[in-house]
C-alpha cells in the first residue's frame, strides 16, 4: 500500500481530536481508510454514522435518548405553548407505540445541522402524521374552546451534542487502538488490524454502547449519565387535564377512525 494511507490515518486523528472540525469529515476520510485497507467494516460502520440508521438496522443504545411530548393550543383566548404531556393522553392504539424515548437514527451530518440550527435549548421533532393525531384528540375533547394545534417530540440540544460526543469517542477509540498495534515503521493498517480495533473501538467493548437517557451529556464517551429535568419547555397546566377524554372513539365518525387506522399503520411500517 502507498504511503498515503498513513498519512489519511493521521488527518482522521487531527479531525477527531479538533472539537472544531465537523465530524461527518473525519468520517468521510474513514471510508476512503477503509477501502485503501480493503475493510469493508470499517466502510460500513462509518456509511451507518454518516448516512443514518434505517428501520432494519441495529441501532447502537446511546442512540435511544430522552424526549418528552408537548403540545400547543388555544385555550379561549389564551394561547398553549409547550406543555408536557403523558403519553397515555394519546388516543388509544398509538399511546403504546409514542413512548418518552426516541431513537436518534438521522447520520451525523444532519444531527450536527440541527445542533447549529437550534434557536434555544431544545429542538421540536414532529410526530409521524403529527396533524392527523392533533385533530383526532380535538374530535375526542368535543370542545370548541379547547384546541390542540401540534403535537410533537422536545429534544434536549445536550442531548444530541451527547450522541455526537460518543461517535467521536468511538472514532477517538479506533484511531487509538490502530497506533497501539500498528508498527512503527508501518505506513498503514491492514484490514486485519482494522477488523481488531473496530472490535474494541466499536463491538467488543463491554463500554462500547452507553444508553444516553439524559438531556445531560458529560465528556467521556462511556459515562453513565441519568435523565435530567427538562423543565425549560414553558408549561401552563389546567389545559389538558380539563374535560379530557383523550383516547374515546367516537361512534359513527368513520372518517376519524380511518385516520388512526392510518396512522397506527405509519408507525408500525
Amino acid at each position: 500500500m502507498s504511503p498515503s494511507n498513513g498519512s489519511l490515518l493521521a488527518e482522521i486523528q487531527r479531525d477527531v481530536l479538533d472539537e472544531s472540525k465537523s465530524l461527518a469529515s473525519a468520517l468521510r476520510k474513514c471510508i476512503v481508510l477503509g477501502g485503501e485497507a480493503n475493510s469493508a467494516p470499517l466502510r460500513a460502520w462509518a456509511t451507518l454514522e454518516l448516512r443514518g440508521y434505517g428501520p432494519d438496522d441495529d441501532l447502537p443504545d446511546f442512540r435511544t435518548i430522552a424526549a418528552s411530548l408537548h403540545i400547543d393550543g388555544v385555550s379561549g383566548y389564551n394561547r398553549i405553548s409547550g406543555q408536557m404531556i403523558s403519553p397515555r393522553a394519546l388516543p388509544e392504539g398509538i399511546r403504546d407505540r409514542v413512548g418518552e424515548t426516541y431513537e436518534l437514527r438521522a447520520g451525523v451530518g444532519e444531527i450536527e445541522a440541527m445542533i447549529q440550527q437550534a434557536e434555544g435549548s431544545h429542538i421540536h421533532l414532529g410526530l409521524p402524521m403529527g396533524a392527523d393525531i392533533a385533530a383526532f384528540m380535538n374530535h375526542s375533547l368535543d370542545n370548541d374552546v379547547q384546541q390542540i394545534t401540534r403535537v410533537y417530540r422536545s429534544v434536549a440540544v445536550t442531548s444530541l451534542r451527547g450522541v455526537l460526543d460518543h461517535v467521536r469517542t468511538r472514532l477517538t477509540e479506533l484511531v487509538g487502538e490502530l497506533r497501539a498495534i500498528m508498527p512503527d515503521d508501518q505506513a498503514s493498517p491492514t484490514a486485519e488490524q482494522v477488523g481488531q480495533a473496530l472490535n474494541v473501538a466499536v463491538h467488543g467493548s463491554p463500554n462500547a454502547q452507553v444508553h444516553l437517557v439524559t438531556s445531560q451529556a458529560s465528556g467521556s464517551g462511556q459515562s453513565s449519565i441519568r435523565q435530567g429535568s427538562e423543565s425549560e419547555a414553558p408549561t401552563e397546566p389546567g389545559f389538558w387535564t380539563t374535560n379530557r377524554r383523550i383516547g374515546a372513539f367516537l361512534v359513527g365518525l368513520a372518517t376519524v377512525i380511518g385516520t388512526v387506522v392510518a396512522v397506527i399503520t405509519y408507525i408500525n411500517s
